[in-house]
């Protein structure tokens, strides 16, 4: 089961400056519900309880990080290659 809270060690994946959404839904399918933004490249994907493409982006690119894109900002950050939970950067 997955670690649900940001604890452990620093995640190596995590970029001190992750990027920016590059899309306002997700590149895929259009879904603008639950979106993820991959810290590495911006790209928008929905989350897996919809069609899953945020985590397709991951294994597509080997990007593993991203961000929960929210009406008011960035909400969690999570690894894929962890399994977990990250601390956010900003």
């Amino acid at each position: 089961m997955a670690d649900r809270s940001p604890s452990g060690p620093p995640c190596e994946h995590l970029s001190a400056e992750p990027a920016g959404a590059r899309a306002a839904a997700c590149e895929e399918c259009g879904s603008d519900n639950r979106l993820r933004v991959c810290a590495t490249c911006g790209h928008v994907g929905c989350c897996d309880s919809q069609e899953g493409h945020a985590r397709v982006h991951f294994h597509e690119s080997g990007h593993e990080v991203i961000r929960q894109l929210t009406a008011d900002g960035f909400g969690f950050t999570w690894c894929y290659a962890h399994d977990r939970y990250l601390e956010p950067t900003a």
